[in-house]
């Protein structure tokens, strides 16, 4: 394959990525309208969300067994489709337990596909092209979370929930028969994580604080984006789909958050002191959520430019603490990140539906509050322990 083939191949694999995600947040900004489409509660609505970041939690520690012994390239001509399928039947189902499972189908899927495609994006790189590649990676995930929820909200002033599925399932089935088909196999050489390498990834340099703080923070950001669409219309009944998928345009704010990362850690010298300006702008942002649909709407450009900056810095601490141990630091890292996911965006809407919006705030901000805790109580470990 030439090397033009080749870097093409890639520029597509990126775009499988990005529309994974899309396809991830889908359903997001329609949660309200399908709640009442199918006669089900705030918390049972958010389980939408929640059931396909139950297995991207799993996965980094359950899925080396599996893929290890496949190729990148036969995982994605296998598991493209089957997501393909899963969307396009998402649209046709007949319940919302239905619905629920083929959620839980795609969330199973999506790990074994973004597994392998960072896995080959990755493979014979180092030093300053794996660091470009991984922000070019991460970029797309935070792209693809974006558009799904925009694109999604904006499709539906015009298209019912199966229509809207249909075109990201046709979506996703185009991107399967792209270059990245024709690009050479590479191993996976995915390892499982044992109890040794997992006790060492979480005692080094405390390590384990920093999992906590992400935890909390992704609950706090996950709970409020997962139950923004339900508040939304509770403040002004005639509030579109379109509308509140433009609110999730924050994610853009968030893009930038991340790749100025490293530039506010230079100019304030402590990667720690920029994850606590996070958490403020963080808690911060929750001043807004009391507010009319404008406030709401620009609250989530706060609660992105906050959480962007903890996400980014936050994974570069805990590979810096454990060089040697890469693979299960950050397997540990993307299960506690999307842990803190799946309690924000199902436990939490519990308290929403029994006790208002008020509570649910309160609840988030106290999560938040200990995230912000967990990462002060890591800054003094980390001055007191040699690097």
């Amino acid at each position: 394959m030439t090397t033009r083939t080749h870097q093409s191949g890639e520029v597509f694999l990126y775009l499988v990525v990005a529309i994974c995600f899309c396809l991830l947040y889908a359903p997001q900004p329609l949660l309200s309208e399908l709640a009442n489409a199918f006669s089900v509660t705030k918390p049972k609505a958010g389980l939408l969300v929640s059931v396909t970041l139950i297995p991207m939690a799993l996965a980094p520690l359950t899925y080396g067994i599996v893929l290890k012994q496949l190729s990148a390239l036969t995982i994605l001509k296998w598991a493209l489709p089957s997501l393909a399928l899963t969307m396009a039947l998402a649209g046709q189902a007949p319940t919302y337990e239905s619905l629920l499972i083929l959620r839980l189908l795609q969330g199973a899927l999506m790990p074994a596909i973004l597994t392998a495609t960072m896995a080959y994006l990755t493979a014979g790189r180092s030093g300053s092209d794996l660091s470009k590649v991984m922000s070019i990676y991460i970029a797309s995930t935070i792209v693809g979370g974006m558009a799904g929820r925009v694109l999604s909200g904006q499709m539906a002033l015009w298209l019912d929930w199966s229509q809207v599925a249909l075109v990201w399932a046709l979506t996703l089935l185009a991107v399967t028969w792209t270059p990245w088909r024709r690009a050479t196999p590479k191993p996976l050489n995915l390892t499982k994580p044992d109890r040794a390498g997992i006790l060492n990834a979480l005692s080094r340099r405390g390590n384990a604080l920093v999992y906590g703080s992400v935890a909390c923070a992704f609950c706090l950001f996950s709970g409020f984006l997962n139950y923004l669409p339900f508040r939304m219309t509770e403040v002004d009944a005639s509030v579109s789909s379109g509308l509140i998928g433009l609110s999730y345009l924050g994610y853009s704010v968030g893009v930038v958050s991340a790749l100025l990362a490293g530039y506010w850690v230079r100019v304030l010298g402590s990667s720690v002191r920029v994850c606590a300006i996070g958490f403020v702008i963080v808690l911060g942002s929750q001043a807004l959520a009391f507010g009319g649909v404008m406030e709401l709407f620009m609250g989530v450009f706060v609660l992105c430019l906050g959480m962007f900056l903890i996400h980014t810095l936050a994974a570069s601490e805990v590979n810096h603490n454990a060089k040697a141990l890469g693979g299960v630091v950050n397997g540990l890292y993307v299960s506690c990140y999307y842990g803190g996911g799946v309690f924000g965006t199902w436990v939490m809407g519990y308290v929403y539906e029994f006790y208002g919006w008020t509570a649910f705030i309160g609840a988030l901000l106290i999560v938040g509050l200990l995230g912000a805790l967990l990462m002060a109580l890591y800054a003094r470990v980390r001055l007191s322990q040699p690097a």
